[in-house]
């Protein structure tokens, strides 16, 4: 810790440097203004939980679709073992295996922060850059080809409590979101890699349906 003090001490007697420069947020901020011209995305990708208590990751597939501007589907698993249904302002958790059913409204979801816990139920990640900025801390960006790499923290203090990291990589050119991973502070992580990707393309009809027969479906507690 000493040792860090003073290289910090150091670096902050010397010229500013290109590391010290703020990140380019130009490719950030085009990524973000192309999602306001996307209606619906559907995409694979594959879920990879890492915890500090474990030594191999546990990877799971999965499923998305979205449709603007309130109607969403997540499934984990093949068959799936979690499904995360949004219909317009009404969320369900969904348990297939165990018949079971967990339904809150987007405010609810909203106070507890419940997206660290079940990422990517608000999709897509943000409005604009304004809504971004508001929502998150970018502190790097860089390119490599056309895929764009931001680290970033939640600017939400109980979120910043939890992480460490937050990272998401997308396609300058496509605009295709291609990863995003949070670290919590005991080490484990959770990242998702998305393939298939498909932007603004028809999605079947009652792909956010959602068959409850047999199910109990509980209002989740405050």
């Amino acid at each position: 810790m000493r040792l860090l003090v003073l290289l910090l001490s150091l670096c902050a007697a010397l010229p500013l440097s290109a590391a010290d420069t703020p990140p380019d947020l130009a490719p950030l901020r085009k990524w973000l203004a192309g999602q306001a011209s996307v209606r619906t995305v559907q995409a694979d990708f594959t879920q990879t939980r890492s915890f500090h208590a474990l030594r191999d990751p546990i990877a799971s597939p999965g499923r998305i679709a979205f449709s603007a501007p309130r109607s969403f589907r997540w499934e984990l698993g093949d068959p799936p073992r979690t499904v995360v249904l949004r219909q317009g302002d009404t969320f369900y958790l969904i348990q297939p295996q165990k018949k079971r059913a967990e339904r809150r409204s987007a405010a609810d979801l909203g106070r507890e922060a419940a997206g660290g816990a079940m990422p990517m139920m608000d999709f897509p990640f943000a409005k604009d850059f304004d809504d971004f900025n508001r929502r998150f801390e970018v502190l790097g960006v860089s390119t490599e080809g056309t895929r764009c790499h931001v680290e970033m923290l939640p600017r939400d203090p109980q979120m910043r409590k939890l992480l460490t990291a937050a990272r998401i990589d997308f396609d300058t050119d496509s605009g295709h979101l291609l990863s995003f991973e949070f670290v919590t502070r005991d080490g484990s992580s959770l990242r998702n890699d998305f393939t298939n990707v498909r932007l603004n393309a028809k999605i079947e009809p009652g792909r956010f349906d959602y068959d409850f027969t047999g199910y109990d479906v509980v209002d989740a507690k405050p």
